[in-house]
Parts: structure tokens; sequence; C-alpha cells
């Protein structure tokens, strides 16, 4: 799959960090991730595709401080419209969702209208959005559970909720990296679920190098989702 020209257009004319003020987790001066070593290009990423496709929903799975929710957050704002849904457990630095990931979002001017926090496991709250958005979706960011079943479960659970066309973003897609979950059986759990899912939805995709530790993506059919059943 190809994205739309003007989105490469848009990510180098986007600003450089779409929030320069930036919160970290609270013990963001030991933990150096809190912001991402993706962040801003990440964000910036996000953001150009959130400005160029102008969605009206857009569902985050793994805001954690909000490094690409600053991101779809700033594009919203500028675009006029839209609303953005995270969902996080606050597994990975407690105290940070949704209390650090609300106040970034503030700073980058998306007004409370714009935005929903979730707090709980998304093999929950993605069934629950599901039901309450059909088909309604545009984008949609995957980047919570990293074992092979926790993300399987968040993939094939983000389907029903994608309108015709939708992007399906998913984090992590890179096999040159051993990634803590890995095990003997799937020794590249996300990359070996994002490719499963593809193939058996028979789904057009691309994976994006150059955002750190490689962003896949997944185009839903032109048809609805309907016959796509929630994972268990």
């Amino acid at each position: 799959m190809c994205f739309d020209s003007e989105v490469l257009e848009n990510f180098l004319d986007a600003p450089y960090d779409p929030l320069p003020e930036f919160e970290g987790p609270p013990n963001y001066q030991l933990h150096r991730r809190g912001r991402g070593k993706d962040h801003p290009r990440y964000g910036r990423f996000v953001y150009a595709l959130a400005r160029h496709y102008q969605p009206e929903r857009i569902v985050e799975i793994g805001t954690f401080a909000g490094g690409t929710a600053v991101g779809f957050g700033r594009a919203l704002t500028e675009n006029g419209a839209g609303q953005l849904i995270c969902v996080d457990q606050d597994s990975y630095s407690r105290g940070t969702f949704p209390e650090v990931a609300q106040r970034n979002l503030e700073r980058v001017g998306v007004p409370e209208s714009q935005f929903r926090l979730c707090c709980g496991d998304s093999k929950q709250w993605l069934p629950k959005l599901g039901r309450e958005f059909p088909g309604q979706i545009d984008l949609l960011l995957v980047d919570g559970d990293h074992t092979y079943e926790g993300a399987l479960a968040d993939l094939r659970n983000s389907l029903p909720l994608m309108r015709p066309g939708g992007l399906v973003l998913v984090h992590d897609v890179d096999r040159r990296r051993r990634m803590d979950e890995a095990t003997d059986e799937h020794p590249h759990p996300v990359y070996e679920a994002f490719h499963a899912v593809a193939a058996e939805h028979q789904l057009d995709w691309c994976i994006l190098k150059f955002i750190r530790k490689h962003l896949g993506v997944l185009r839903t059919p032109e048809q609805a989702c309907k016959s796509i059943r929630l994972a268990a």
C-alpha cells in the first residue's frame, strides 16, 4: 500500500516537535524513555497523518505520557474537529496515565471536548468502543501489550471499529530488535501478530522504517468490516 504523497509533504512541513514542553512520567529524570526516542519524530508523523486525512475519530492503544497523543491532538485542534480516544492501564510507570497524558494534551491546546482518556485493559476497552463506535474510527494506533497474544487481540479487536479504508498503525513492527516479550515460539511478537492479521483478513499493509522500531500500517477494506468478530 502507499500513502497519498501529501502525507510526506505534511510531515516535512510539520513542526519538528508537536510539544516542546512535553512532560514525562513522574520519574522522568531517571526514566528517559518516558518521552520516547520515537518522539518528536513519531509524534510529528502522526500529526502529519491526521492533518492530511482529517479524521473524525482516532483511537490510541498505549498512550503512556502522550508522546503520540500530542501529535494527534495538535492536528485535531488545528483541523477544528475530531475526537481522540486514548486507552492505557498505567502499568509501565505508575501515575503517568491519565494524569500526565492529560496535562500534555492540555499543553498542546486540545480542549476537553476533543479527547477522552480510558483507564484499563485494551482487551476490555476495545470491545466496548466497538459497540459504541462500530465502523466509525478513521485512525487507530496499537502500541500496548507487546506479547504476541496481546498484540494479536488488540489488532483483531480494532478491526470492527474501523471505517472502510481506515488505517491501523502498529508500533514496534521490527524484527531487528529483540523485545522483552519475545518467546521461543514468537521471537518477534508484534511483527508476527501484524502479519498474521494482515494475512488473515487480506489487508493492504506497509512498514515505515524511518519511525524507530518501525511503524506498521494496515488499511482496512473499502467495504465495511461488520463480518469481523471481536477476539476473545
